[in-house]
């Protein structure tokens, strides 16, 4: 890179979820990083925009993923606590679906193999226990006590400020 422009150990392309904690963790290691991004971050022109994101531990897709969510949940409440911001709100997660239909299935799955819990029960019990639910009579319903949501936004900005308080530098305006 020439020195002209800025210069790093590591070079974080976007400031967006990803990048943003990329760059605060790797910042935090020691590595002097520098951020790019075509408009200043957190902004309303990629994936990362928006109030919320759902997070839940029992991922129906693969029970392989359940570590790597256990850590996210550990590393949303070290961010919590390093910026006293509110980004992880584990308000509870309802999945509905035919027993036999993926979600459900990888859901049972991923909560057998790693111990988590997931409350199941019948669509006449999923309606009476959650009134504005409207299901099938043949679904089942799982409740996820710590699935719930992230503040995506105010996420990306606190990442940005650990990053930026381990020394990082945020570039905007690069296209």
């Amino acid at each position: 890179m020439s020195r002209a422009g800025p210069a790093g150990d590591v070079i974080v392309i976007g400031g967006g979820a990803m990048g943003s904690a990329a760059a605060a963790e790797i910042a935090r290691r020691g590595a002097r990083v520098v951020v790019l991004d075509r408009f200043p971050p957190p902004h309303d022109r990629g994936s990362s925009h928006g109030e919320s994101r759902l997070i839940r531990l029992a991922y129906f897709e693969h029970p392989d993923y359940v570590p790597l969510l256990r850590a996210a949940y550990r590393r949303w409440r070290d961010l919590e606590s390093a910026t006293g911001r509110a980004l992880l709100d584990e308000s509870g997660l309802l999945i509905a679906g035919p027993p036999d239909g993926e979600a459900i299935r990888g859901t049972l799955r991923a909560a057998a193999v790693h111990g988590l819990d997931v409350d199941r029960c019948d669509a006449a019990t999923g309606m009476a226990r959650f009134p504005p639910l409207r299901l099938p009579d043949d679904w089942i319903l799982l409740h996820e006590r710590v699935g719930g949501w992230l503040r995506v936004e105010a996420c990306v900005q606190a990442a940005l400020d650990r990053a930026v308080a381990h020394g990082a530098e945020i570039v905007s305006g690069v296209t």
